[in-house]
């Protein structure tokens, strides 16, 4: 079973300088054979979700709640060194930061792909439409979208049952980014628990590669389900979400 869960958690971060309750309450399942997509406006705390879901929390983060793996609670960083990049694949908002910048980035997946022998150098970055032609190059020479699909390729190669993808297709055009998505559908259509956090409400609602919507509010889910469902809703702010998004 792959799933991914959060059950009641909040999540206070004071770091001496700011103290804000970042994530309140926040219940959340991303199931298995789906794709979930997380909404919201910035700074509602979507990305806290992902560093929960990924054992990424800062280190001033102090929760109450519990957050689950494939049925199991998983609450301390040792646990977490085990999960992340083998059980549980992510791919940050920022592609660069899944690499070591010293090293090109054909090194860091040959070495992934050797440690996990799992999917092939090759199979990962065709599914994420990564040019082997840039294999070559250091993570800072690939443009913001170039890298973005590294960084996919990079959680793709262990076969992670349960994938956390913080805007994958961010960077990329109409074309491309069509192309990640297609990518992600036919990986949950293997079997996989995936979480995408986007802002791009179009591609969604023009595609529904995603099964279930979740939008989020001050740290916490306001509305959830099927993409025509949450789009036809009355309530104020989702209604004006999504007319401010599509």
């Amino acid at each position: 079973m792959a799933t991914a869960e959060l059950r009641g958690l909040t999540v206070h971060i004071d770091t001496g300088r700011w103290n804000e309750t970042v994530l309140n309450g926040m219940d959340l399942v991303v199931p298995e054979g789906k794709i979930t997509a997380l909404l919201g406006e910035s700074g509602c705390g979507k990305s806290m979700v992902a560093a929960a879901l990924t054992g990424l929390l800062p280190e001033s983060a102090r929760c109450a709640g519990q957050i689950l793996i494939n049925g199991d609670p998983v609450d301390g960083r040792p646990q977490w060194r085990r999960l992340r990049g083998r059980t549980v694949g992510f791919v940050p908002q920022e592609g660069v930061t899944a690499f070591n910048p010293s090293e090109t980035v054909g090194a860091q997946l040959r070495e992934l792909e050797r440690r996990h022998r799992q999917w092939s150098l090759d199979r990962a970055c065709t599914a994420a439409r990564y040019p082997a032609e840039l294999l070559d190059l250091l993570p800072d020479q690939h443009s913001g979208g170039q890298i973005q699909r590294a960084a996919l390729a990079a959680a793709l190669l262990p076969s992670p049952a349960v994938l956390i993808a913080d805007e994958p297709a961010g960077s990329l055009d109409i074309e491309t980014a069509y192309a990640v998505w297609t990518t992600l559908r036919r990986y949950a259509d293997a079997g996989a628990a995936i979480l995408v956090i986007t802002h791009d409400v179009a591609m969604l609602t023009a595609t529904k590669v995603a099964e279930r919507m979740v939008l989020m509010r001050d740290g916490t889910v306001t509305a959830m389900g099927g993409t025509a469902e949450l789009v036809g809703l009355a309530d104020p702010y989702v209604r004006g979400f999504f007319q401010q998004n599509l």
